[in-house]
């Protein structure tokens, strides 16, 4: 699940030489230097899921039926955010995913819908394979991206175990979107509409390395995620407030 919307940090200054798994090496901005370090991006192999669809990380459970809620605000606007685990299981760089169905409202309009694919290896890592986004009312799909169509390549959503200081792509689709995040606490504390989580929640900051915005997410084990917060220009914050689980 990804709450849309609030992207990362913004990348400035000369130039710096990335090489990522399964791309041609390619030159990008890099960050300054308050930023996180350069992340990570793990090697896809298809041969490493043999179950892609069974998704049980702790940290980002996705189980068919159910439907996560959020709410908040965007620039004060209020923004109603609805996270359905559909049965679907489409193929996408040679597996099976899970896909996700994210619907965002804006005052109670319908702004965004988004069909999101995810799959966990033979060892937890829940990795993201891409989005199929669609803005309203104008029918735009700008950011969309499945994994190994035109280059571009699946990255972890969430971890298996994941550790202090790890910094690890999200996405890799050249120009389109290349997110990334860093774990910053995994003992942090939340409270919700949904619920209070004391010292066991992970709290990640989720960047780019094209587009200008960052934030925080939060994570509680055997929940998924609770809070996302703007850090910069986005004004932003979406908090669970309920999950229906329909069998």
């Amino acid at each position: 699940m990804t709450i849309r919307g609030v992207r990362a940090l913004a990348v400035a200054g000369g130039l710096l030489v990335l090489s990522l798994p399964g791309l041609l090496t390619q030159t990008i901005a890099p960050k300054p230097a308050s930023a996180a370090p350069a992340p990570t991006c793990p090697t896809f192999n298809p041969r490493n899921f043999h179950r892609p669809t069974s998704i049980t990380n702790p940290y980002f459970p996705l189980t068919p039926g159910d439907l996560y809620a959020y709410s908040g605000y965007r620039k004060k606007e209020p923004v109603v955010d609805t996270v359905y685990v559909t049965r679907k299981t489409p193929k996408k760089d040679g597996i099976g995913t899970v896909e996700v169905r994210d619907r965002v409202y804006e005052s109670g309009i319908l702004s965004e819908d988004t069909l999101d694919w995810y799959a966990q290896d033979d060892q937890g890592n829940v990795w993201y394979l891409g989005e199929f986004s669609t803005e309203l009312p104008s029918g735009d799909h700008t950011g969309s991206w499945t994994a190994g169509v035109d280059g571009a390549q699946p990255g972890y959503i969430m971890e298996a175990t994941p550790q202090i200081a790890d910094n690890y792509c999200q996405e890799n689709a050249s120009d389109i979107a290349q997110d990334a995040a860093e774990v910053i606490s995994l003992k942090a504390s939340r409270t919700v509409p949904y619920g209070t989580f004391t010292d066991n929640v992970l709290q990640t900051k989720d960047y780019s390395l094209i587009e200008p915005h960052s934030e925080y997410k939060y994570y509680a084990p055997g929940v998924g995620m609770l809070e996302a917060i703007a850090l910069n220009g986005g004004r932003e914050d979406l908090q669970l407030e309920t999950i229906q689980h329909n069998q």
